[in-house]
């Protein structure tokens, strides 16, 4: 008899890992919005309808309500009134450890070795048709190993409507059109340079927002600490976040 209570597990087990989790989670959410909370009854509830709980939001209403429902129930001879099932459990892992450990930015965008690059002594014939042919709007110019600008689509109009289209030839290159690409010459459009630690929704929230001109953001270039000297990790666009 001894035996079996020895091995016996503790009355309202489960319940009480299920509580302990959903305040493990508070935490670490009360520190993700310590500076924006909205108007929402709890950082929970903020988190629930933010784009960071993704395709999680029924499962952690249901969880939000199930703690509620056990915080302000008495228990009935020392037992709470309900037990979390296993699916409800394995719910609330899957969130706390989507909130320990973001998705990040780098790991959706265009890693270095494939991203399509020209250099300031490429044919600029060369790189506008293979913009035309991959369906691209923006290409990087690299000089030693750095971002020296982006050759976009509004650049070369810019640059044959006030050169002609006679500047256009086999020999002409991507340098003598170089004072168009620095990326604080694009007048529409801006670019940002965003560290490696940045999460996904931080680059999602980005792509969303327009600069003090008004100009939206077409480009993130991933570097190991977001300096726009350092070698670039990745590349994303408003596409490398649609529908994710």
């Amino acid at each position: 008899m001894g035996e079996k209570n020895k091995n016996a597990h503790p009355v309202n087990s489960r319940t009480d890992e299920f509580l302990d989790l959903y305040k493990k989670l508070e935490q670490l959410l009360k520190q993700n919005y310590s500076n924006d909370r909205g108007h929402y009854e709890s950082v929970v509830a903020r988190y629930e309808n933010s784009r960071d709980c993704g395709n999680m939001k029924d499962e952690l209403n249901s969880i939000r309500e199930i703690r509620n429902l056990l915080q302000h129930t008495p228990k009935i001879n020392n037992r709470y009134i309900i037990e979390p099932s296993e699916d409800i459990m394995k719910a609330l892992h899957v969130i706390l450890d989507r909130v320990e450990h973001p998705q990040l930015a780098i790991d959706f965008g265009v890693p270095d070795g494939k991203i399509y690059k020209a250099s300031l002594g490429s044919s600029l014939l060369k790189v506008i048709n293979a913009m035309k042919e991959k369906g691209f709007s923006h290409v990087p110019i690299i000089e030693n190993n750095k971002l020296y600008g982006v050759l976009s689509s509004y650049a070369v109009f810019e640059f044959v409507t006030e050169q002609g289209m006679q500047i256009l030839s086999d020999e002409t290159k991507v340098k003598d059109m170089k004072s168009y690409l620095p990326i604080d010459r694009h007048r529409n459009e801006y670019y940002r340079f965003m560290p490696k630690t940045t999460t996904f929704i931080e680059a999602d929230e980005a792509f969303e927002k327009r600069d003090e001109k008004r100009r939206r953001l077409v480009s993130i270039f991933i570097t190991d600490h977001g300096r726009n000297d350092e070698p670039i990790r990745a590349m994303l666009t408003p596409w490398s976040v649609v529908g994710k």
